[in-house]
């Protein structure tokens, strides 16, 4: 039986996490997740992290830290995973839609340039030298496209990461007002960065 060969695009948030653990980490388990939420990586072979955040726990045995400052040494862990909120400046109907559904929505890009900062600056520091850090993210069209996946290397470069790899989920968005003219292409992907710490710029 011959190796076994992974796409770069996925339509299975699991599958895509298999094919990163198998290739990225070794098939070793993903060992921190600082933003835990409801755990919804955790099923079909994903096996639970040894490490658990959030800073507003929701489930019994995760513990309550901020992903930008966690109780950890530095240079302690091997690889985290980071699933961050990416929506921002949502007002009305739609902000109490996304909100009921996710972990959070930034008042503005500023918010969530500043916050990821302080994610990808803390992970530096406590990964071991050649640690992994798997980064979600998603592009986000509101009156215009901002290319957060753009923005998420640049800042892990910045840092000292090397961006190492990408994968792509496609979970295509049922949601649309067929009262609008479309301005910009549906954003129905989300993207995996796999990024390795390497000596600091």
């Amino acid at each position: 039986m011959g190796v076994k060969h992974y796409k770069s695009i996925f339509n299975n948030e699991q599958e895509l996490l298999k094919a990163i653990i198998d290739i990225h980490l070794d098939g070793k388990d993903i060992e921190l997740d600082p933003m835990y939420f409801t755990g919804n990586f955790y099923k079909n072979g994903i096996n639970f992290p040894k490490y658990k955040f959030d800073i507003n726990p929701r489930i019994l045995g995760v513990q309550k830290a901020d992903a930008g400052s966690l109780p950890l040494p530095a240079e302690s862990i091997q690889n985290v995973i980071i699933d961050p909120p990416f929506l921002f400046g949502i007002h009305g109907k739609a902000k109490e839609y996304y909100t009921s559904r996710t972990m959070g929505i930034f008042k503005n890009f500023n918010e969530l340039k500043q916050c990821y900062s302080n994610i990808v600056k803390e992970a530096y520091r406590y990964l071991k030298p050649k640690g992994i850090m798997i980064f979600k993210c998603q592009d986000y069209t509101d009156s215009k496209t901002t290319m957060v996946h753009c923005f998420v290397k640049d800042i892990a470069e910045l840092q000292g990461f090397y961006a190492k790899d990408i994968a792509i989920l496609v979970k295509p968005n049922k949601i649309t007002n067929p009262n609008t003219k479309q301005r910009h292409l549906r954003k129905i992907h989300s993207y995996f960065w796999i990024f390795q710490k390497m000596s600091a710029r």
